[in-house]
């Protein structure tokens, strides 16, 4: 019980920090060549009428798509948010520099790209987690984009989060309240010829999984098999409910590829709030089971815990990544006969595997 205390007085100490409101995502005029990165935005939270470009914590009754320019001022630090303290400077912070509203079908053929480019048809969608505003997500996703420098559309997909270290239930519900919508913008996606690769964050990644398995359970294998990667950071799943999405839905063509702590300080908040005896983003990789479950499942389980934690709960690792993404994802796509899990060598180190996979390694 006293430790328990201490995770949550850590969890309020954090939340109680000034946090960017809608204000950040004011327009201003570009600076002179600045980086900018486009985001596709597909939401179902309430649009802020007061506000343009804002989004409320409201859960909307329809899906809502843009397109967001933001720049990313020269001097940005790898896995950083320089965000502003008044109005946006692209020069020294984060800021919106172009906005645009778009129709569902808009929103399927930027998501495909052009077909000159060797990206055509690939897209990263980025499924937030627990506690995010609207600004957070898109300016989170902005970093990432930014710092990995892949040429892969990025997408954003936002659900209804509160926002608040208090919101854990609520936050719950509205995850479950946005898997439809979830499915449906992948099914879009599928029918423009698109092949997303899935990152889903903490409570995000239960509403990836329950997605893909709704579009298991309604027959759509065609959109399933569309899916070219999911990859679950820090996923505040319970283990036995894991099992029991899994055992229903389509195995993709890749292995899942969870992103791993056993000292994430979030995810045992979660775990003593919840009652589980383990969640899958804290498992221990030194665990025997924890291979056992990777065979059994199709899952790479990668330990990140010596990855530098961006705010203290070792929650936030996944977003220092981005940098070595590239790298990753050339290890992740390496044919291997067999899944087991994996070992990261800290931020810009290499991907070993610990166990021998059907007579070859993942990577050196």
């Amino acid at each position: 019980m006293r430790h328990f205390h201490i995770i949550l007085l850590i969890a309020v100490i954090l939340s109680s920090c000034a946090r960017p409101g809608p204000d950040t995502l004011a327009v201003v005029i570009a600076a002179p060549r600045a980086h900018t990165v486009e985001i596709l935005v597909a939401t179902n939270r309430v649009p802020d009428t007061g506000k343009a470009g804002a989004y409320t914590t409201g859960r909307g009754d329809r899906l809502h798509y843009s397109e967001v320019t933001i720049s990313i001022p020269p001097g940005h630090r790898p896995s950083k948010i320089e965000w502003p303290t008044a109005r946006p400077d692209p020069k020294v912070s984060f800021a919106v520099v172009g906005r645009r509203e778009l129709t569902a079908q808009e929103f399927g053929i930027l998501a495909r790209g052009q077909p000159k480019s060797h990206a055509y048809g690939r897209a990263g969608i980025f499924v937030h987690g627990y506690n995010y505003s609207h600004q957070e997500a898109l300016f989170r996703l902005a970093q990432m984009a930014a710092d990995s420098k892949v040429p892969d559309r990025a997408v954003l997909f936002d659900w209804p989060s509160q926002a608040e270290v208090t919101g854990y239930v609520a936050d719950k519900d509205s995850a479950a309240f946005a898997r439809d919508d979830l499915a449906t913008v992948l099914a879009e996606l599928s029918q423009n010829g698109v092949r997303p690769t899935i990152l889903a964050h903490s409570m995000g990644a239960w509403l990836a999984v329950e997605a893909v398995r709704q579009l298991s359970l309604m027959g759509k294998r065609d959109v399933v098999r569309s899916i070219d990667q999911l990859v679950l950071a820090a996923p505040d799943i319970d283990i036995d409910l894991l099992r029991k999405q899994l055992s229903v839905t389509d195995r993709l063509a890749k292995p899942i590829v969870v992103l791993a702590s056993k000292d994430d300080i979030a995810l045992a908040l979660s775990k003593r709030l919840a009652g589980s005896a383990a969640t899958a983003g804290s498992l221990d990789i030194d665990d025997p089971r924890t291979r056992e479950l990777a065979l059994k499942e199709n899952l790479d389980i990668v330990d990140i815990s010596t990855v530098p934690s961006l705010n203290g709960t070792n929650h936030d690792r996944f977003a220092s990544l981005a940098a070595v993404y590239p790298q990753l994802r050339q290890g992740f796509n390496n044919p291997v006969a067999g899944t087991g899990a994996l070992v990261l060598n800290g931020v810009g180190g290499a991907v070993s595997a610990p166990f021998r996979l059907g007579g070859s390694l993942l990577a050196q």
